[in-house]
């Protein structure tokens, strides 16, 4: 596996894979209604933009296994504020083979070389135990506001970097 950081020609890629990640891990938890609502239409040119501008990829035999992104400075096309983790999303077929986990250490190397303490992450209903077995701390359920027109239940977790 390779960690790079995402050029354009990836957008359309991680689109899919974003997609693909979505329906096939967040199935058992969220009506199929709103998981069609979270993946309907085209890429976006915001989408194209963060990736070029924050996402990082794992790729094998040049296919994307797994992306993210960690904001480590006031952002320019995201809301997110600094630290935190977001799009971590991993290929159906890679799920339990250490992408997402190495994704995690990736991202967290970037937040310790950029002077952060702690990170944060709104998480999935079926990805808090991947993310309390990578050391991030939290339980509540909250409603998380989609940019995309819905609300999704989702954890709010921290982790401190040391």
């Amino acid at each position: 596996m390779k960690i790079r950081k995402a050029l354009s020609r990836d957008a359309d890629a991680l689109w899919t894979l974003r997609n693909r990640a979505i329906l096939t891990g967040c199935a058992a938890h969220y009506p199929a209604d709103l998981l069609q609502r979270w993946i309907e239409g085209e890429i976006t040119d915001k989408f194209r933009r963060i990736v070029i501008e924050q996402f990082w990829l794992i790729e094998q035999a040049q296919h994307p296994l797994a992306c993210g992104m960690i904001t480590t400075s006031h952002p320019t096309t995201a809301n997110a504020p600094i630290g935190q983790l977001d799009a971590i999303f991993v290929d159906p077929k890679a799920m339990g083979q250490g992408a997402g986990k190495a994704m995690i250490g990736h991202l967290e190397q970037l937040g310790r070389d950029a002077g952060l303490t702690e990170l944060t992450l709104e998480a999935t209903l079926n990805a808090a135990p991947f993310y309390r077995r990578c050391g991030f701390i939290g339980e509540t359920v909250e409603q998380y506001p989609s940019p995309r027109g819905f609300t999704l239940d989702c954890i709010p977790m921290v982790k401190p970097l040391k």
